[in-house]
């Protein structure tokens, strides 16, 4: 399937940026089911890529942020390379995140969650938060989610880090099907997800 093949088959309404994510990993994927770190090119990705980061699920408990952008980087006002990206959410959603990102790769499928981040002095800025998996060079199960949060750039000129309790929990979030389904899961809602077919 060709890229503009696939970016028909996404849901509406999506970002130009969010599309031109999508549009970037399906050149990477070609005619495989998902494609490999290797295949991975920030230079590829563009401006996009100052926005993006890549989540290496390790367990059910650790699941490390890699490759921050550095728009992410000046947003949050501190660097998030090397955390665990289950810290940037509270205690009791914990457990639940890390089964939706987990589900997302195991099944794979994509990912469209929003985030309404807050300043200090009460703006704004909504961003869309894209995903989709990846392979660890050699691996036969997808363990690496590619994500792109796209909107920071539009406030380039506030120097101010975010409030941190606005990138708690996302609204909005869905599973985008890649060609091999989605999660039996219903995101907004928190239930033991049943085995990945």
């Amino acid at each position: 399937m060709g890229s503009e093949d696939f970016l028909d088959t996404l849901p509406t309404p999506l970002s130009q940026q969010a599309r031109q994510f999508f549009a970037i990993w399906q050149r990477w994927r070609g005619e495989r089911r998902l494609p490999q770190r290797s295949d991975l090119s920030l230079g590829d990705l563009g401006a996009l890529a100052h926005s993006c980061l890549l989540l290496n699920i390790r367990s059910a408990d650790e699941i490390r942020m890699e490759n921050v952008g550095r728009t992410i980087i000046e947003k949050m006002g501190f660097d998030l390379t090397g955390m665990n990206y289950l810290d940037l959410t509270s205690k009791d959603n914990r457990h639940w995140r890390a089964h939706l990102t987990i589900a997302q790769a195991a099944q794979p499928c994509g990912v469209l969650i929003y985030y309404w981040l807050r300043f200090p002095d009460g703006a704004v800025l909504p961003v869309e938060f894209t995903g989709a998996p990846l392979y660890e060079d050699g691996a036969a199960e997808p363990s690496l989610i590619l994500c792109c949060a796209t909107g920071l750039a539009d406030t380039a000129n506030r120097k101010q880090p975010l409030d941190p309790d606005s990138y708690v929990e996302g609204d909005g979030m869905r599973f985008i099907d890649i060609g091999y389904g989605v999660p039996p899961l219903v995101p907004a809602e928190r239930q033991e997800p049943r085995p990945v077919q």
